[in-house]
């Protein structure tokens, strides 16, 4: 088994090749890679390829709770969550994320022993934003930018929190379900109610607003400067 395969240099695939070509009886060649691009076209032709699919948020909760269970630890559903979403679809991440929360809280896992261990925030601050922005008070937006940025939470973060939540909303008025939203029942219930408040080409045009902003705070010396304005132009 040859794990992130792609990291190979040229001679070392050259000489896996001359292998491949002749392989002995005895052997099965496994290789994993991220990146299969950067593997060299007459290596993939002696290959079979398996395309592996990231696995369902509900599909890692389920296995992680099941973890828990068997080794008598409690743990809370939106934790449970939280260590699903951060893992991204890879189940071994979501093993080793819970083993670090495990270390860190002992046997009673909150959902803020999670939040707090890896950075996580909280979804009623996006609510918060998602409120004055429809209320259209600048005023309060300032301020609130100020709080977030004297809490220490990271900038870039918060925006990328900022930018699924818009798009939760947006989902969820357009499709008429929170069917493909990831959240809790109780935040499933909230974007319910709150996406008949919004007009779609808005949620759009707030979706650009914090995108350009992503890409704009990467470079600039005032970082908190561009996030401010973002909520003012939101």
């Amino acid at each position: 088994i040859i794990d992130e395969v792609h990291m190979l240099t040229k001679e070392a695939f050259n000489a896996l090749l001359k292998t491949l070509e002749e392989p002995p009886a005895h052997a099965l060649f496994i290789f994993a890679t991220t990146e299969i691009h950067r593997v060299p076209s007459t290596i993939l032709s002696r290959c079979q390829r398996f395309d592996f699919k990231r696995i369902p948020l509900d599909t890692i909760i389920k296995h992680l709770g099941h973890i828990c269970e068997a080794e008598g630890i409690k743990i809370d559903e939106d934790a449970l969550l939280q260590i699903a979403k951060k893992a991204d679809g890879s189940m071994r991440d979501s093993q080793s994320i819970l083993d670090q929360i495990i270390s860190f809280s002992g046997e009673n896992i909150t959902f803020e022993d999670v939040a707090q261990a890896l950075g996580v925030i909280d979804q009623e601050e996006f609510f918060r934003v998602s409120d004055l922005v429809l209320q259209g008070n600048i005023r309060e937006l300032i301020l609130l930018s100020r709080r977030i940025f004297t809490a220490g939470y990271d900038l870039n973060e918060f925006l990328l929190g900022l930018e699924e939540h818009f798009r939760n909303i947006l989902v969820t008025k357009t499709m008429e379900s929170t069917e493909l939203i990831d959240a809790s029942e109780v935040y499933l219930k909230r974007y319910t109610e709150v996406a008949e408040q919004y007009n779609e080409n808005d949620l759009v045009g707030y979706l650009k607003v914090i995108s350009n902003t992503i890409n704009e705070i990467k470079w600039s010396q005032q970082p908190h400067l561009k996030f401010e304005l973002s909520l003012v132009k939101l």
